[in-house]
């Protein structure tokens, strides 16, 4: 079935004629009623110049052209006509065609190019169907290409800029910056309650207010700025060619301004929302994309924190402190109010709880030992976080770590892990000279990875504590590069250069094992307790296990199984020449004390004692 020409809203087709011989030109206009019926409305132009006036007053569905006319020919005039009217289907119908120019049309543009002597004017009709089918589906694919693209580099919930395309326009603002001696400036959003919300109201209202956040965050920026989401409740702003902080701060001021204002997400619904605002500008907080976001998102973490700090009331009647406002700072206009305001009060308390543990200093670090089975000796020390609440027990990292790390209360909390553990094995190898050797290894949540100068923190309670740097192992698990990969592993390439060591925990369960081993500076890897488990029940397991060691040994790393429980897991690992091992076989997780009168005991026998002397409390949880 031959493609026929679309028509305008009217019925008709448009058409423009271009040709200088009116004796032609009639014959063509009268072959395009005779196809098309009287629906065809023919203009005609026997120039260049009054063809382009034609396009620009008017439109047309499809441009029949002679290339030889008054003012202009050959290519010459469909290059004027296509500038004219790039979207609109060109036919060449003229009297003087070669092959060569026939060739070079339709690589400029024409959809159909045909010798008057070659097509009778009665035929010509049946050309402009095909031309505007041919026009019809190069147009859909742009739209399409188009589309694909916009996708690529904008977040479809709402319409910002993405993290893929931010982070060029970052790098081309710090490259124009750097050239012209400019400044420029980031902030880094976060919106506080953003999961209350979702958690309470639905994914669909937590949806609108992104949207009418992103909008409220264009309406605070100049049109050269860039607003983008990275992902979440994330969102960052790009303030190129400011000419101090006092800018970036300005803006940030109009931001929390614009948020105080009650955000409407459905008719008799509406919000106000928070937000902890980070900033940082360029070159003083760094020169690279990646140092800026990483110190904007470090200030956002350290704003976050130390604002929940400061807005804490005196305790009333035995309770523990709660902020002066909602800390999620969610108002709600309807009957959602009560069960959403519930919600974050609890939450609320909880975290103020926490930040109450913190500073009363109930946070201990009880350790476990790693043995090396064939030297039959303790080799190392994994330091584990336990919460002693005088109210509910000793308490593991499971029922209280995610929510300091939403907090960002992970950051201090962190620093005192570090800081224990490094004295800790300072005072081991001063005491025990036995275990000369003896290191320590301390997990870091990738909150802690991405906060700016967290790298100087390490340097500097290394010197504090007089702790060795390569008696300290910072074990860090795959999953914290899924977000901000680049980031991380330049972290831990500045960690590696202070001379601590590297060690992947939880190997084997992430989706991208291999690649971070080979980007990331490490030591060696634990092999995750899930594939321990049932070593000796399941063959794929014991595979796998397999598998990872040889890897390690062909990498040059050391390996380490992690949830040893009995003799027969480890003779079968040290079968499979995995020989440092930790798990509940070799000893629970002690407190400080504990774990030195153990090292005392192993200064005068073999470590086999520590398998008979193994403690089982109920307060002692293993790692």
């Amino acid at each position: 079935m031959e493609p026929q020409p679309s028509v305008a809203d009217d019925g008709s087709l448009r058409v423009l004629l271009i040709d200088s011989d009116e004796e032609e030109a009639s014959q063509s206009e009268a072959s395009l009623r005779q196809w098309l019926g009287e629906t065809v409305r023919v203009t005609r132009a026997p120039s260049l110049a009054q063809s382009i006036r034609e396009l620009s007053d008017a439109t047309f569905d499809v441009v029949v052209v002679e290339l030889m006319v008054h003012d202009s020919g050959g290519i010459a005039t469909l290059v004027g006509v296509r500038d004219a009217a790039p979207t609109v289907p060109i036919v060449v119908y003229t009297r003087e065609l070669d092959d060569a120019t026939a060739v070079r049309a339709l690589g400029m543009g024409a959809q159909e190019c045909h010798h008057k002597g070659d097509l009778p004017a009665d035929r010509l009709g049946r050309v402009l169907g095909f031309a505007m089918e041919r026009q019809r589906r190069l147009t859909d694919l742009e739209a399409a290409r188009v589309d694909a693209a916009h996708r690529a580099t904008h977040d479809p919930l709402t319409g910002l800029a993405n993290r893929v395309l931010f982070v060029d326009q970052l790098d081309r603002a710090l490259a124009l910056g750097d050239r012209y001696n400019r400044k420029t400036g980031l902030l880094f959003v976060d919106l506080d309650g953003f999961k209350a919300i979702n958690d309470t109201m639905g994914h669909a209202k937590g949806d609108a207010l992104l949207r009418a956040v992103s909008t409220r965050l264009l309406a605070c920026v100049r049109r050269s700025d860039s607003v983008a989401r990275l992902g979440g409740d994330e969102f960052v702003v790009l303030l190129p060619d400011v000419t101090s902080r006092r800018d970036v701060w300005h803006v940030k001021e109009t931001i929390l301004e614009s948020l105080q204002t009650a955000v409407s997400i459905t008719g008799d619904e509406a919000l106000i929302v928070e937000a902890s605002i980070g900033s940082a500008m360029s070159p003083l907080d760094g020169t690279t994309a990646q140092d800026l976001l990483a110190a904007a998102d470090s200030d956002m973490y350290r704003e976050k924190y130390e604002r929940r700090r400061g807005r804490m009331l005196t305790p009333i009647a035995g309770m523990p402190a709660i902020p002066s406002t909602h800390e999620n700072a969610v108002v709600l206009a309807d009957s959602a109010l009560a069960d959403s305001s519930l919600a974050d009060s609890v939450s609320l308390r909880r975290e103020a709880r926490l930040r109450a543990a913190l500073a009363e200093g109930e946070f201990e670090v009880f350790f476990q030992p790693i043995l090396d089975v064939v030297a039959d000796r303790i080799v190392s020390a994994e330091a584990l976080l336990r919460w002693r609440d005088p109210e509910r027990g000793l308490l593991s990292p499971s029922g209280f770590m995610v929510l300091a790390e939403d907090t960002g209360l992970i950051v201090p909390i962190g620093e005192q892990v570090l800081r224990d553990a490094c004295g800790a094995v300072v005072s081991w190898r001063r005491d025990y000279g036995d275990v000369s050797a003896i290191g320590v290894s301390v997990n870091v949540a990738a909150v802690q990875l991405r906060e700016h100068g967290f790298v100087q923190r390490v340097a500097e309670i290394l010197a504090e504590t007089g702790c060795p740097a390569d008696a300290l192992t910072l074990e860090v698990t795959e999953r914290s590069a899924m977000v901000d990969g680049e980031i991380i592993i330049e972290t831990l390439r500045a960690l590696k250069g202070l001379g601590v060591r590297l060690m992947v925990d939880d190997f084997g369960v992430g989706h991208a094992s291999l690649t971070f081993l080979r980007e990331a500076p490490v030591d060696g890897i634990k092999i995750d307790r899930r594939f321990v488990s049932q070593l000796l029940i399941d063959q794929r397991d014991q595979a796998i296990v397999s598998s990872m060691v040889r890897l390690a040994r062909g990498l040059g790393l050391d390996v380490v199984a992690v949830g040893v429980d009995n003799t027969e897991q480890s003779q079968r690992l040290a079968r499979l020449q995995c020989f440092a091992q930790q798990g509940r076989h070799f000893g629970e997780a002690l407190p400080a004390s504990e774990f030195a009168s153990l090292l005392a005991s192993h200064s005068r026998t073999p470590v086999t004692g520590v398998r008979a002397w193994r403690v089982r409390r109920p307060e002692a949880l293993g790692a």
